[in-house]
């Protein structure tokens, strides 16, 4: 198992934006959950479906001292709170975080077949979709089959690997830019990912109050 310092020299690719309408309406811990109404392409059934998972992510930004809501708005940004999403390419990435295989690995994370890639992987993104749709969208076991869908493990991993990029760059905007594209941008503000990310923290924040 490579360490995280490791972790940090993996490229992570820019990625994409996608929702499976899954019905989700168990969490592993089986308590029932609301049923979503809002649609997933606005901000506010974006937040809806990250609101389910908030105290899991109120836990994991408490313990790495990120930014109150920036973990959820990364969430919010990567999956629209949807832990069984796929990365629209159908790279390989997945979960409430889009983690790549190989970097979902390094993170501690144990996921289905065997591919180590952190970049893409459309093999490995096709055989996800036929295992899902064999599951049935079925949060539990899609959880138990790959680390990446279940939101509390993969909420670890990502805070952790948001904090370590953290501590490497200086600050959560190059964190985060790190987060999508392995190296931060010149200017990481003025890009989509830090900017809708950073939109969704402060929504997130105040509809939180």
């Amino acid at each position: 198992m490579k360490t995280l310092k490791n972790v940090l020299k993996i490229a992570i690719p820019l990625i994409g934006l996608t929702y499976f309408n899954c019905n989700i309406e168990e969490e592993s811990n089986q308590k029932i959950i609301p049923k979503i109404t809002a649609s997933a392409s606005t901000t506010h059934g974006k937040y809806e479906r990250t609101y389910r998972w908030d105290k899991i992510l109120d836990e994991k930004e408490e313990k790495y001292k990120i930014e109150k809501g920036l973990l959820k708005g990364l969430a919010m940004i990567e999956s629209y709170g949807d832990p069984l999403r796929l990365n629209e390419s159908g790279d390989g990435g997945a979960g409430l975080f889009m983690f790549q295989p190989g970097t979902a690995k390094y993170c501690g994370l144990d996921i289905y077949g065997n591919s180590n890639k952190t970049g893409k992987d459309k093999e490995h993104g096709k055989k996800l979709e036929k295992v899902i749709r064999e599951n049935k969208y079925n949060y539990e076991k899609m959880a138990e089959i790959d680390e990446r869908f279940d939101v509390y493990k993969s909420s670890e991993a990502a805070a952790k690997f948001l904090k370590a990029l953290y501590g490497k760059h200086g600050s959560w905007d190059k964190a985060l830019s790190a987060y999508n594209r392995g190296t931060p941008a010149k200017y990481p503000c003025l890009t989509n990912h830090v900017h809708f990310t950073r939109k969704y923290q402060k929504y997130y924040n105040k509809k939180d109050n």
